[in-house]
């Protein structure tokens, strides 16, 4: 997982140096690198759903009220069970004729949908970004990403339903050993606040420095859950 994110992140960042992109990918927003993410996830074969709404939220009679999970990772291409029907994942096969069975439907009819899958089968993640340079608007400040990680890890800590969780950090700064500092210091400072971490799984490389920053993180930080 982290392998993935990190390759995703590195191959947009070099596709910006190519194409001379006056925005570098430190300057992208946390929903910008979620859809990047969410393409290297699809290349690794982890099968990504984005905003996903959490199990002991689903029954909520509104589709789009609910705390919902950046990107949830599957083991095969199959939907969700969240207890709610009509709450359908967003690459649920729909019928293809709403008018009645069609001219072939006899020969050759529809295969059966896919078994759904149960929420502890798949990997829910939350995405946090941050930056050291403060001008660059929506990819947020690293001096809040300990605040905003850790409240994720809480939330994730106490979701109904879900076995396997992690916070997944993009961040950028000044060097590379900077960086990786902070992110084992993100891992202990939530530990400290009394949340089951599992150690912060570190990934780092350079990027041309645009903003004043060189250098760019992927940590995945799991939960441990009993």
């Amino acid at each position: 997982m982290a392998d993935a994110a990190v390759a995703a992140v590195r191959l947009e960042a070099e596709a910006r140096d190519l194409s001379q992109e006056v925005r570098g990918v430190d300057a992208l927003g946390e929903r910008e690198l979620q859809a990047i993410l969410e393409r290297g996830f699809e290349v690794a074969g982890l099968h990504p759903l984005r905003e996903v709404r959490f199990p002991h939220r689903a029954g909520e009679p509104i589709r789009s009220v609910g705390t919902r999970c950046d990107v949830v990772l599957r083991p095969r291409e199959a939907p969700l069970d969240l207890g709610d029907a009509d709450d359908l994942d967003d690459d649920e096969p729909r019928s293809r004729d709403l008018d009645g069975p069609g001219l072939f439907d006899a020969v050759d009819p529809p295969p059966p949908p896919p078994t759904r899958l149960d929420p502890a089968e798949a990997f829910w993640l939350e995405v946090k970004s941050g930056s050291a340079c403060r001008d660059l608007g929506d990819a947020g400040d690293l001096s809040t990403l300990p605040r905003r990680t850790t409240l994720d890890l809480a939330r994730l800590a106490h979701a109904r339903g879900i076995r396997h969780a992690a916070v997944l950090v993009v961040a950028f700064g000044p060097d590379e050993e900077t960086l990786a500092r902070d992110a084992h210091e993100l891992d202990r400072h939530a530990a400290g606040q009394g949340l089951p971490t599992l150690g912060a799984i570190v990934r780092t490389f350079p990027i041309t420095d645009r903003h004043g920053n060189a250098a760019a993180l992927v940590a995945v930080i799991p939960v441990g859950r009993g």
